[in-house]
């Protein structure tokens, strides 16, 4: 819920004779370039990223008139960014327009729901435009709920709320929040408690706000939602970064020049090096999100139009013919591919860690992210992506992918920096390595193998 809202003022001439006692209020901005979702403007553009807003709105009012048309209630667009004439153009005449007021979103939101219960409703609920899962039944359950609860409320994956619901007014719960932070509906909830009010709270959401958010648009029922379409016989070899001026070159040279045919995406996490430059000097497309590598990878597969898909580590050459062997694997019946891997440097114990991943790839089938993963766009969007964690995520997308087909393996192998084994000792990585998978198939959590693996590569060797 937390987006672009700003000022709300209801319009009772615009009110019907027999007053709703249901009252829907859609927070809305009046889509303009540069002035819309300006969080994905650095992957998008303005243009794309007004494009996304522009249909996550048309879906939300399209979910709000169906919610109308069914029960009976008002649908009120509290709107800004604009006069009530462009937001009317923009949006059509058949909804009720008010204008947002208040200087913070908290101020906005306490006097929209103050003037919807002033307009006669008895239950209010509030919802953005940026939860593209969002349905009217959703809506109706939340209607429903405040028969028997105080508040009704649809907790967002990333801290926030998408949806609000009440039946009086209760201008504290919008008093003393942390707008824009993940701590918004914890403080909220934490609200709810101290006045014992009865709560009910909706099924888990994700909003649209970053770059990353935008994969579930990918999939193919969503895909209407995009502006970015997947291009036939294109494939995006997507490299996450951070301080990576030492090894990137090496890692682009290997990938070649983006063409028609080939796009570069270079996810960045806020270096302080010269990361970033190298990878515009070679006509990648780059721009800095949110750090950590499974978000990185993901940011950059959502804004991808090749309809194969390649993650790349920055420390990592490709062979020479890794565009053939991609699509030479994925014409197989396989769910997705990796490569071998050869590890740039020499000596026989190097040479058995690369039979044990040879091993561990091809027959027990399951290859680690430094081995060059590579998908079907569409497998990869169908299987929401690169679960969030902080280490482990090519584990767990690999094991999910196994259940659906073997994964298959390229001829060739890529080449990878030697750095960790050197700096950490060839014994020590592998047996770190293990422990973190043997704590991962046990339970722990990934904040905690995380812990035990930065911890290991701060000891000296």
């Amino acid at each position: 819920m937390d987006n672009d809202i700003s000022v709300l003022q209801l319009l009772r001439s615009r009110l019907p004779e027999t007053v709703a006692v249901d009252h829907l209020l859609i927070f809305a901005r009046l889509p303009k370039a540069g002035a819309n979702k300006t969080r994905l403007i650095p992957a998008l553009g303005a243009e794309n990223a007004t494009l996304v807003y522009r249909q996550l709105v048309d879906r939300t009012l399209s979910q709000a008139r169906q919610l109308a048309n069914e029960r009976g209630c008002q649908a009120t667009v509290c709107y800004t960014g604009g006069s009530a004439c462009e937001v009317r153009a923009a949006f059509g005449d058949d909804l009720t327009y008010c204008e947002q007021e208040g200087s913070s979103l908290g101020d906005r939101l306490q006097h929209a729901t103050k003037s919807a219960f002033e307009a006669g409703a008895k239950r209010v609920v509030v919802i953005g435009t940026d939860c593209p899962s969002l349905t009217s039944s959703d809506l109706t359950n939340a209607f429903e709920q405040l028969e028997a609860h105080d508040i009704v409320i649809g907790p967002a994956q990333d801290g926030g709320y998408y949806l609000i619901g009440l039946k009086a007014e209760r201008a504290s719960l919008f008093a003393d929040i942390d707008w824009s932070t993940s701590q918004v509906l914890e403080q909220t909830m934490l609200k709810t408690r101290e006045l014992s009010l009865r709560i009910h709270q909706l099924r888990m959401l994700a909003d649209v706000d970053y770059p990353e958010d935008l994969l579930p648009l990918r999939r193919d029922n969503e895909c209407h939602l995009f502006p970015l379409q997947t291009v036939a016989g294109k494939l995006t070899v997507i490299i996450p970064t951070l301080n990576e001026e030492l090894n990137l070159q090496w890692a682009l040279d290997s990938v070649g020049l983006p063409s028609d045919n080939l796009e570069v995406i270079v996810v960045d996490a806020g270096s302080s090096d010269h990361t970033v430059e190298i990878a515009q000097r070679h006509g990648c497309k780059v721009f800095v999100g949110n750090p950590g590598r499974a978000i990185q990878m993901n940011a950059g597969a959502a804004i991808a139009t090749g309809d194969h898909l390649l993650f790349l580590h920055a420390d990592t050459q490709l062979p020479n013919d890794y565009r053939f062997e991609v699509q030479r694997v994925l014409a197989t019946p396989v769910a997705c591919g990796a490569f071998p891997l050869q590890i740039d440097a020499p000596g026989l114990a190097l040479r058995m860690v690369e039979s044990g991943v040879a091993f561990r790839s091809r027959l027990l089938q399951m290859p680690y992210g430094d081995q060059a993963l590579f998908f079907r766009s569409a497998d990869f969007y169908a299987h929401n992506g690169f679960k969030q964690m902080s280490i482990m995520e090519d584990y767990e997308l690999v094991a999910r992918m196994r259940k659906t087909g073997r994964i298959g393996v390229a001829s060739e192998p890529v080449k990878t920096s030697a750095r960790r084994w050197i700096k950490r000792g060839i014994l020590r990585t592998t047996i770190i390595n293990q422990i973190c998978v043997i704590a991962y198939r046990l339970g722990f959590s990934d904040q905690t193998i995380a812990r035990i693996y930065r911890r290991d590569t701060q000891k000296p060797s």
